[in-house]
């Protein structure tokens, strides 16, 4: 990892530089560990020099076994008000200082301005998303393991999910299988108040009921304090079942839908179903470096309203989410999104997932949903449980 974490700084200390910013300061817990291996409570200061600081208030002991940053780059500090005497003995400019003001909470803000109170403070979320999103040989090779669990979970599936048994023991079996395979269990959400577990095994109607969550389908969940995934209701035969899982490798996450049902879709949910598969090969065949994501969101808009569907595409009318795709790795809702006003170009070695979905309101919802890499010439599908609706 040294090698990795070594790049993956030295990256972004030359957008520093071109930016004219001295120094960052790193402090939400994904981007501590992508820059330095480990996560401790402290902060992560690089600087447009190249030059490291790690502040550790808890943790410091497992920091200095875990993480390949130079331990005399590491230090323990108790609160935020020595580190402009730390960045002056070790020659760390701080007179302009980036922060994730996308994570950041306003007080812990407030008492940085306090702290540094003759530095100006700017933004630096969207340099450090970029570059996450584009991922290394490591990275992919983790999504791939990620992917590869995610299949054996959808492989499970078959045998678990069945009519007269209840959303949530489907799913908890489901979960404890993925954990004995090594899934870590927490899912990480960037956005403020975004929040996932394993993933969600819901059906009928339920699966089609209007969320507070920017998510296509979520379930009606067990209680209102946390309102989506599995219910206590059972699973009734001829319904379409979604079971929408993450894998979850050493950090690194993938994403898969299918459609399970106990007896027969009615022809209403096996044509949505098929829609879905057609977005979805167009999507594939579409996507590839250059290609706008904004592009690939508004082909996918005109095929919904040609094909009648404008009302059910990406949730029920009201409750519909302005994207097909979302990026995938250390979170959830990384970059790129394949979203309303995304005027960014595809890369190579992004990595996303496509999910083109449709709700009936009171009846159900159907989709699919696969992982990618940007490759040179397209997208490579890192998740390969067949896609057919499996009738159990």
């Amino acid at each position: 990892m040294e090698k990795e974490i070594g790049r993956r700084i030295k990256n972004l200390s030359e957008t520093l530089k071109e930016k004219g910013i001295d120094v960052a300061l790193i402090m939400q817990n994904a981007d501590i560990y992508y820059y330095s291996g480990t996560i401790p409570s402290g902060v992560l200061a690089i600087s447009k020099e190249n030059k490291t600081v790690f502040a550790i208030r808890r943790g410091y002991l497992r920091a200095v076994n875990e993480t390949p940053i130079n331990k005399e780059n590491i230090v323990e500090i108790k609160g935020f008000s020595k580190l402009p005497e730390i960045f002056a003995d070790r020659e760390v400019k701080f007179d302009t200082i980036g922060i994730e003001m996308d994570v950041v909470p306003a007080d812990m803000f407030l008492r940085l301005q306090k702290t540094f109170k003759d530095s100006k403070f700017v933004d630096v979320s969207f340099d450090i998303r970029w570059q996450r999103s584009k991922k290394s040989i490591y990275e992919i090779g983790e999504m791939k393991e990620a992917a590869r669990m995610l299949d054996c979970t959808m492989e499970d599936a078959k045998d678990i999910v069945r009519a007269g048994k209840k959303e949530i023991e489907a799913s908890a079996e489901l979960e404890y299988r993925a954990r004995r395979r090594g899934h870590q269990g927490k899912s990480r959400m960037r956005g403020f108040n975004g929040e996932m577990f394993m993933g969600h095994v819901h059906s009928g109607a339920r699966s089609a009921y209007p969320s507070g969550y920017l998510k296509p389908t979520a379930g009606i969940g067990l209680h209102p304090s946390y309102p989506e995934g599995a219910s206590f209701d059972k699973i009734a035969a001829n319904d379409p079942i979604i079971v929408d899982f993450l894998g979850n490798y050493h950090g690194y996450m993938s994403d898969e839908t299918r459609i399970f049902c106990e007896g027969k879709l009615n022809i209403e949910f096996e044509k949505a179903y098929s829609f879905c598969c057609d977005v979805m090969d167009w999507l594939e065949e579409t996507a590839k470096p250059g290609v706008l994501a904004v592009e690939l969101y508004e082909g996918s808009l005109k095929m919904a309203q040609k094909n009648g569907y404008k009302n059910n595409f990406m949730g029920v009318k009201g409750n519909q989410t302005p994207f097909v795709g979302h990026g995938v790795g250390l979170e959830l809702d990384e970059f790129p999104f394949i979203a309303k006003g995304q005027n960014y170009a595809l890369e190579e070695n992004m990595t996303f997932a496509f999910e083109p979905k449709i709700s009936f309101e009171g009846k159900g919802a159907l989709g699919i949903e696969n992982t990618y890499l940007v490759t040179k010439t397209g997208v490579e599908s890192l998740t390969h449980f067949p896609r057919g609706i499996v009738y159990l």
